[in-house]
């Protein structure tokens, strides 16, 4: 199980960088395609952290006999892909404070930005308690 915490841990790095490069430097001349681009990565990193909370939560029950109503557990996967959505939109004010105090640049930050990320990222939360709930064995 922890194998599975690994091997999703990797995916998450690889979905940030291909994120990172696509639109540093393939779309930053075009910022409303970058927009676009940047809310399919968060959609899709929304249902990455609704997997990542679910193998999170598996190795944590692991050894216990807990029995947990379906309901309850996919409502604790959607609530982990909110928090982490939301640590991750810490991180980006971070880094545009860094680039705005630090490295003199414009801020492309804005709280309608954060809200949509947000938004975005519990879409692929919900798109993937359609596809847990279908395809659960």
């Amino acid at each position: 199980m922890l194998k599975n915490i690994y091997k999703l841990l990797a995916l998450g790095g690889l979905i940030y960088f291909t994120a990172y490069y696509i639109i540093n430097y393939f779309l930053d001349p075009y910022p409303w395609s970058a927009w676009w681009v940047a809310n399919v990565f968060h959609t899709l990193g929304g249902a990455y952290a609704f997997f990542f909370t679910r193998a999170v939560f598996q190795y944590a029950t692991h050894n216990s006999k807990l029995e947990i109503p379906r309901w309850l557990e996919v409502s604790i996967f959607v609530a982990g892909a909110l928090v982490l959505g939301v640590f991750w939109e810490w991180y980006e004010l971070i880094i545009d404070r860094y680039e705005v105090f630090v490295l003199h640049l414009p801020s492309i930050m804005t709280y309608a930005d954060n809200i949509g990320d947000l938004a975005f990222d519990a879409l692929g939360g919900l798109i993937s308690v359609w596809f847990y709930l279908k395809y659960k064995r």
